[in-house]
């Protein structure tokens, strides 16, 4: 997708159009994971299992997510379509997904609920990888901070907003079916976000000719892999797997280390106020990282999200959570629009699909580290002598650990030595 950064201007309200897609399916993602599997899991788990039967599902989600990304990123690489390179993956992933919800409510048993799953991790990323490319293929290098900053309040706000309403929503009984109508909602607006983005795009699209998207590029991940993006991906791999520790067992952990009544409530009203915080450092750190560069903005989010995660071991009510919460969330939301906008930087032209894929191999190792740690937390938590929450109290301050680790890595790192807008001729979408 070609541009003319000269005659177009982007305004923070189309890069939220642009990054719509992130909501829906960020945040479909982020209600499964924290609300929705957990829920499930304890319909067809032992609960001294719960948390292994939980990792089960998370790696083997995360495999596959792995093999889908950068295959299908590569492929929308040379796509040609009337509605461009990215958005037939987008559609067709975020729809399947959708559909995949009624075998996961339907299923009897972890054989089936884990076949589901997989079908939709499958999917899900056919949607999210192409999507992933879009903020290279569209936004001027000297945009990239906010445009990204937008990203990241879009994964934001969608998952706060998923994980508020399935976490106020599946647990109550009644004559009605919540956990139908959670699953609903779920798939009603990942689509209705996908559509946004969906029909700015193809907009644009449709008014330029078919053979002026290009099928040149001869990218492989050879030619994409160099010295810079390896450390930029060790420090990224690191770094998430801090994030996903709380979000993977987070809801857990209120339950039975803050030994809140109700943690799937709790759990969506600390989503809420880490999302209204990391909007604002977010926001913040988009303007700062255009200025003074990237790695500086990334440590300060760094140090900022270690000592606010260790403070969550003094939290024993609801209202401390979501005060620290909230500076959990500013913090990571400073650490990752610059993270990201950096990772941006590093793409080539013509190779973003592939690029952002292997990006998110970093983002998925991560995440993966974080599901594989459950069997490792139980063992913790049933030392004799110990407290039974010991494993918990191991995983926050390890977390808090690699924020730091994660940022030193970036130190070394060399500016980008890119033009501030890419050399393309075409128009962005409208």
């Amino acid at each position: 997708m070609a541009q003319s950064p000269s005659v177009e201007e982007w305004s923070q309200w189309d890069l939220l159009k642009l990054n719509s897609f992130s909501f829906g399916i960020t945040g479909f993602i982020l209600a499964m994971d924290t609300v929705v599997l957990p829920v499930i899991v304890l319909t067809v788990a032992p609960d001294e299992f719960k948390n292994t039967y939980l990792a089960i599902l998370g790696i083997s989600g995360l495999v596959m997510a792995a093999m889908v990304q950068p295959t299908i990123g590569r492929i929308s690489d040379r796509t040609q379509s009337a509605f461009g390179r990215r958005v037939p993956f987008i559609i067709s992933g975020a729809v399947f997904s959708a559909i995949g919800l009624v075998g996961i409510r339907l299923a009897p048993n972890f054989g089936v609920l884990f076949a589901v799953w997989i079908f939709i991790q499958a999917n899900v990323n056919i949607a999210y990888g192409p999507g992933l490319a879009l903020i290279r293929d569209c936004v001027p290098l000297n945009r990239i901070g906010m445009a990204s900053s937008m990203k990241i309040m879009s994964d934001a706000a969608g998952g706060a907003v998923m994980i508020a309403v399935t976490g106020a929503l599946i647990g109550n009984t009644g004559s009605l079916d919540w956990e139908w109508i959670s699953l609903g909602i779920l798939a009603f607006l990942m689509i209705l976000a996908i559509s946004i983005t969906s029909v700015q795009v193809s907009r644009r699209e449709l008014k330029a000719p078919v053979d002026s998207q290009r099928t040149d590029i001869q990218s492989s991940f050879r030619s994409v892999m160099s010295a810079q993006l390896s450390l930029f991906l060790f420090s990224r791999l690191i770094m998430i797997t801090a994030i996903a520790s709380f979000q993977t067992y987070g809801l857990f952990f209120l339950r039975d280390s803050v030994g809140l009544h109700n943690p799937a409530e709790a759990l969506g009203r600390m989503t809420l106020a880490i999302a209204s915080a990391l909007a604002i450092g977010v926001y913040i750190s988009g303007r700062v990282s255009d200025r003074v560069g990237r790695k500086p903005v990334v440590m300060v989010g760094a140090i900022g999200a270690a000592l606010s995660t260790l403070w969550m071991l003094t939290a024993d009510d609801s209202t401390q959570v979501l005060i620290i919460a909230s500076v959990i969330g500013a913090s990571i939301g400073v650490l990752l629009s610059a993270n990201w906008a950096l990772a941006n930087e590093l793409a080539e032209e013509g190779q973003a699909g592939l690029h952002m894929g292997i990006v998110n191999l970093a983002t998925i190792g991560g995440a993966a580290i974080a599901k594989m740690l459950g069997p490792g937390i139980d063992a913790l938590n049933r030392i004799p002598g110990r407290a039974d929450d010991f494993g918990y109290h191991v995983l926050i301050a390890g977390a808090a650990a690699l924020f730091i680790i994660g940022a030193l890595m970036l130190m070394p790192l060399k500016k980008p030595g890119r033009e501030s807008v890419p050399k393309d001729t075409d128009s962005p979408p409208a």
